[in-house]
């Protein structure tokens, strides 16, 4: 199957160049900041954690991933091979997402003990990260550089970070709950105790957002593919 050929390459070049060990030391780093908050707060600093490291910081390293591969030249090979924009995007996002649900796991059982509701936890990270992750090779498929990229994720990077930060500390509104990053952090805040569960609509938010992001990472990552590998499809 394509799709599984492309996740096992994915995972093979995330260990080539590291990611692995970085998510290895970032989860450390955040354990070990954990283990200093009292223990009144650790709940609510956790999920902000989780949120903001394993499942938010894929999104950097997507883009990362993406500009690699142009200065590898693995782009212009596009033309031969056999596999879609659609499999090529959810390889990438699915690869990196879990590796985030490991490390939010990891995060979680370390710091919170086993008061932690895993397999809802990592339902929730692994959904959420898919979504974020899509939306972030979108946006590294348009970036020129490194730099670029950096420049140009910073006003969707904001605007997914500030509705759950803003939930977190109690400011409601139906437009933050439709935005993908606050039902991730709903569907963080309820297995580790620190809020109950959202009910389904926060599947149906998420599902919603994976379609959109999907439809358009398959059309502008496509576009990108097919303009540096030639026109072979």
């Amino acid at each position: 199957m394509r799709f599984l050929s492309a996740l096992k390459n994915d995972i093979r070049f995330q260990v080539k160049y590291g990611f692995y060990f970085l998510y290895a030391f970032f989860s450390a780093v955040y354990i070990g900041v954990l283990a200093m908050v009292p223990p009144a707060y650790r709940d609510a600093v956790a999920a902000i954690v989780i949120l903001t490291d394993p499942a938010m910081l894929g999104i950097f390293f997507i883009g990362g991933i993406w500009l690699l591969e142009r200065r590898e030249g693995l782009h212009r090979f596009w033309c031969v091979s056999p596999l879609r924009p659609v499999e090529y995007v959810l390889s990438k996002a699915v690869s990196l997402a879990v590796l985030s649900t490991v490390s939010a796991d990891l995060i979680a059982l370390v710091s919170l003990g086993r008061g932690v509701h895993l397999a809802g936890l990592s339902l929730g990270v692994f959904a959420g990260a898919v979504v974020l992750n899509l939306i972030g090779l979108t946006v590294a498929s348009r970036a020129r550089s490194v730099n670029h990229y950096l420049t140009v994720v910073i006003l969707p990077l904001t605007a997914l970070t500030t509705p759950p930060v803003l939930t977190a500390f109690g400011f409601s509104h139906p437009l933050l709950e439709m935005v993908p990053s606050t039902a991730l952090w709903r569907a963080i805040a309820g297995p580790i105790g620190l809020a109950q569960g959202a009910g389904g609509w926060l599947w149906g938010v998420l599902a919603l957002w994976f379609g959109l992001a999907l439809v358009w990472a398959d059309r502008c990552v496509g576009d990108a593919l097919r303009a540096e590998g030639g026109e072979g499809r």
